[in-house]
Order: C-alpha cells, then sequence, then structure tokens
C-alpha cells in the first residue's frame, strides 16, 4: 500500500469518525425535555457483595433524597458476603421502613455474579419503574426527583451520569473525561434511538420490559453485561429512553485505588465485544483501525514520510469533533472543568483504548472477590 494511499485513507477515516460523533453530538440535542411531575412510585435496586464499608453511606445518601418517602422501595441483595454486610443490613431495615433485604448464600450457575441478586431484587420488587445503582455508589439528593420526572408515559430506559470521587489533581480530571466521553456517547446515541450501551450505577428501567424479554435468560452465564447487554436485548421492545442531566441527580461512585482491581475493572467493561450486535462490533472495529492508522501516519510523520500539515489536518478533525461533543456533554451536567485534561487526554487515550480494546477480546480478568 502506497504512502499517498494510506494518507488519504487517514482523511476519510478522520471524516467518517467525525461524522459518527457528530451525530452522538446532535442526538444530545434530539434528547426530549418532556416532564411529567407526577409523583410515581420507584424502586430501587441494589446487589452487594462484600460491602460492608459502602452499605452505611449509601443507604443514608437514599434516606435524605428529595422525595416522598412513602413512594419508593430500596431492596438490597446480599451475594455471598463474607465481611459483616448482613448484619449492616438487618440493622438498617430496623431502622428505614422502605429498606428490605436478602441474600444469596450459593451462586446460581444459570445467573453468575451479580445478575442472580439483580434477579431475586427485581422479582421482589413492587412497583413498575426500576432504579439501579452500586453499593460503592452515593445517589445525589435528587436521583429519585429525576427519575420520576423523566420516566414519562412513553420513557421505558433511562441512564444517568456517574463520576469518580476519591480523586485528586490530574489523573481524577483525565479519569472523569474518559468516562464523561462514554457517558456522552450514551446520551447521544439514546437521541438517535441507537443502544450502544449503559452504566448499571445510574440506570432505570421499567419491570415490565425486563419481564417481556424474560430479564437476564441468554446472559446469565456472563459475569458482566447486567447494563450494556440487558440494554441491547431490551432494545427492540423499548419506546422512548432519556438521560439524566441533572447535577443533584448524579450518582458518584469510588474510585478503584487498587491498580489490580482498576485494570480487571477496564478489562471487563472491554470483555464483551464478542456478544455485541454486528452494527455495534462494526463500530468499535472502525474505531480500532482508525487509531492504528493514526499511530501509522505518526510515524510515517517522524520518519519524513508523511508531510507534518497532513498529520496535523487528519488530528484536527478528530480532535475538533470529540471536543464539540464532550463540551456539550459537559456543559449540561455542569462539569465544564474536565475539560483541562483534553489535551492530555487526547495524548493518552488512543493507547489505552488500543490496550483495553485488545485485552478485553482476548484476555482474562478476575471477578470481584
Amino acid at each position: 500500500m502506497s504512502i499517498d494511499l494510506i494518507v488519504i485513507l487517514c482523511f476519510l477515516f478522520s471524516g467518517i469518525y467525525a461524522v459518527i460523533l457528530l451525530a452522538f453530538f446532535i442526538g444530545i440535542l434530539l434528547l426530549s425535555r418532556k416532564r411529567d411531575e407526577r409523583l410515581k412510585p420507584v424502586s430501587v435496586i441494589i446487589a452487594a457483595r462484600n460491602e460492608e464499608k459502602n452499605l452505611d453511606s449509601l443507604i443514608e445518601a437514599l434516606a435524605i433524597q428529595d422525595y416522598p418517602a412513602k413512594l419508593f422501595e430500596v431492596i438490597i441483595i446480599d451475594d455471598r458476603s463474607e465481611d459483616y454486610s448482613l448484619q449492616l443490613l438487618a440493622q438498617k431495615a430496623a431502622q428505614y421502613p422502605w429498606l428490605s433485604y436478602d441474600s444469596i448464600k450459593i451462586e446460581n450457575p444459570d445467573f453468575i455474579a451479580k445478575k442472580g441478586a439483580l434477579k431475586l431484587a427485581i422479582s421482589k420488587a413492587k412497583y413498575e419503574i426500576l432504579a439501579f445503582t452500586d453499593a460503592d455508589c452515593l445517589p445525589g439528593r435528587k436521583w429519585l426527583a429525576e427519575i420520576n420526572a423523566l420516566m414519562t408515559d412513553e420513557t421505558d430506559f433511562l441512564c444517568g451520569y456517574s463520576p469518580l470521587i476519591g480523586l485528586k489533581g490530574i489523573s481524577g480530571l483525565l479519569k472523569n473525561l474518559e468516562r464523561s466521553s462514554i457517558f456522552a456517547v450514551i446520551a447521544g446515541s439514546f437521541g438517535l434511538g441507537w443502544d450502544i450501551t449503559s452504566v448499571a450505577r445510574n440506570q432505570v428501567y421499567r419491570k415490565s420490559k425486563f419481564e417481556l424479554i424474560a430479564g437476564f435468560s441468554g446472559l446469565g452465564d456472563q459475569r458482566s453485561g447486567d447494563d450494556d447487554l440487558l440494554l441491547q436485548k431490551m432494545s427492540p421492545v423499548l419506546r422512548k429512553r432519556n438521560f439524566i442531566f441533572a447535577a443533584q441527580a448524579a450518582v458518584p461512585s469510588r474510585d478503584k485505588q487498587n491498580l489490580s482491581d482498576q485494570i480487571n475493572l477496564e478489562t471487563r467493561r472491554a470483555s464483551k465485544w464478542n456478544l455485541y450486535p454486528l452494527q455495534i462490533k462494526l463500530l468499535t472495529l472502525f474505531i480500532m483501525v482508525y487509531y492504528f492508522s493514526l499511530i501509522g501516519v505518526l510515524i510515517l510523520t517522524i520518519t519524513g514520510s508523511v508531510p507534518l500539515h497532513d498529520f496535523i489536518f487528519i488530528n484536527l478533525i478528530k480532535i475538533a469533533a470529540e471536543f464539540m461533543l464532550l463540551w456539550l456533554f459537559l456543559l449540561k451536567i455542569g462539569q465544564i472543568r474536565q475539560l483541562q485534561a483534553f489535551l492530555l487526554a487526547e495524548i493518552l487515550y488512543i493507547p489505552y483504548y488500543i490496550y483495553f480494546g485488545l485485552r478485553g477480546t482476548f484476555g482474562s480478568y478476575s471477578w470481584k472477590k
């Protein structure tokens, strides 16, 4: 393949990439602004494994929700914990009448990892609207109120922003900017009616839709995927989706401080590629090929085979499209300051994406102990 052809392909790939991001930008603008302030009951679903250190703060965050206590229930399933999670849940359930709990002693091979706990909690839920978060999260005070307002009669699925907390300096900005890029894609794709992915830390759907698709059946042997794979399975029966932008409805999550845990988390996030629908596989594969082509052009530029101005123009198309999408999303969630890390993220993200994309697809990870 000639160098000129490589450069032309890179320009073409950059253009396609920019069009995709522009579509997500438009998708965010297309999201419905309709709100339904009629108060509706909500079931909050949480699976917890060895979360003794986090459960107290989670439950207290739910206790101060700006939403009538008589209109929500919280169901926490202890998933084979080896700490004092179950005892703590018993104490808290005696304190708060809206809190109930149960436990799983043995993992069901048909619904491994947290899917067994989630399935049990959903079966116990009294209400149609199911709101999900994780035990290491701290839902904002307006979380349930925003869920209520955005779950209009025709809306079946919500996802919301979930930043990482416990981070300092540029590393904190970098990690949260990377997460924001994922949430921007979620919001944009929802506006286009395209169900690419979701995040279980701040996710809402209807119990009737879960039951209509037979829940986690067909996904139960996967250790992850209670968010993105379930969304993709549910996609054909969904009417409308929306995104929770309100700052007070964000659901902060504690960062993984241990490097091994962080690597396992990132690998797990990328491990489900083989299970994705064809169109999502093609999208992620295109991005992988595009990023490899950018590395190739960089090498050719360094060796003098490609003019510097061609390399700059190719990357400017990419950078401008990414900046526009992130700017709009961060503006809507009130986190513009994350753009301070944008240029550094532009340097680091391509090797990050390639490494974990390949590791997740061809490597392995360990599940939470």
